[in-house]
């Protein structure tokens, strides 16, 4: 099946609109999102289906059966939905229109009303704790993303300042700790950084087992750990340019973590592969944001992660 991008489409396209009304919806308000399809073809649409998809949804909301459209017909198709409470972020309300034509293909076209909802501070729910080493540190969850907004002057060496959400003992002698690094804004600075942390105790990384994956603002990925159990991370592996979003991975077996990184799911990247004697036990698992602001006096940090997961080896 082909694919065309109604925004750029060419004269022998049909022509898709997505409105809504509100124009620009907040989180827990009614919806209408009207599709408007145009058949501006030389020729007719057959067997002309609609996908009508809400915004984060992952099958359409409403599908349609619309038949053959002639040549200059025009239809109109309403939804109406609450937005979820917790939505933030860019969203969209999608119509998704497949056809075929008189030649015996196939072909689509594909329109969205995207929109920002700002985030802002709302806390996290069970089973997610917040801990954190700065003042300013703030935290959110929205659907399937974590938040942090937080400072801190390092998260490396002898100085630990960031803000955590983190699932108490998640993560078995045999786990996988991953999550979507999304975005991290708020800064200049290229070596604020957001990832994964593990240790036996997040709120207290002298009890062993610390180590943190993260991807800095613009320096690449840092795989940090803690090689003597004082709780403080004094190994390094990484480096590159920075990709945002990006998904991170470590792999726990035992007292050897293993750090992966990839764009697009389908092949992973090992950056190295550490043991710290000092892990122990079901571990703490969390994602981790430090805005690094030694030289960007009271810089804070938005972090937004996705899908954080925790899952047997």
């Amino acid at each position: 099946m082909g694919f065309r991008d109604t925004t750029a489409y060419d004269a022998l396209g049909p022509t898709l609109t997505v409105t809504t009304e509100p124009a620009e919806p907040t989180g827990g308000g009614t919806v209408t999102a009207t599709a408007v399809l145009t058949n501006d073809c030389p020729f007719p649409l057959r067997d002309v289906v609609f996908h009508l998809i809400d915004p984060g949804a992952t099958s359409a909301a409403k599908t349609i059966s619309l038949g053959d459209l002639r040549r200059g017909a025009k239809v109109t198709r309403r939804w109406e939905t609450r937005m979820p409470a917790d939505v933030a972020g860019d969203v969209a309300f999608t119509a998704h229109a497949v056809f075929d034509v008189d030649a015996g293909g196939s072909d689509c076209a594909r329109a969205a009303k995207t929109f920002t909802v700002p985030y802002e501070p709302n806390g996290v729910r069970a089973p997610y704790r917040t801990y954190t080493t700065t003042d300013d540190a703030q935290f959110g969850q929205f659907g399937s993303q974590l938040v942090i907004w937080a400072g801190g002057r390092d998260l490396s060496g002898g100085t630990d300042e960031k803000g955590v959400v983190l699932l108490l003992g998640a993560a078995t002698a045999s786990s996988t700790v991953q999550v979507k690094t999304v975005s991290l804004t708020g800064t200049d600075n290229p070596t604020a950084k957001y990832g994964i942390a593990l240790a036996n105790d997040l709120t207290a990384p002298e009890k062993g087992g610390y180590a943190v994956l993260t991807m800095s603002l613009r320096f690449g990925l840092e795989f940090m750990t803690d090689s003597d159990g004082d709780g403080h991370l004094d190994t390094w592996a990484g480096g590159g340019g920075s990709t945002h979003p990006t998904w991170l991975r470590l792999v726990r077996s035992g007292t050897t973590y293993t750090a992966y990184s990839t764009t697009n799911l389908l092949s992973w990247t090992e950056i190295a592969s550490v043991t710290v004697p000092s892990a122990s036990g079901a571990m703490d698992a969390g994602v981790v944001a430090s805005a690094v602001n030694t030289n960007y006096p009271g810089t804070t940090v938005r972090a937004v992660f996705d899908r954080f997961s925790v899952e047997e080896a």
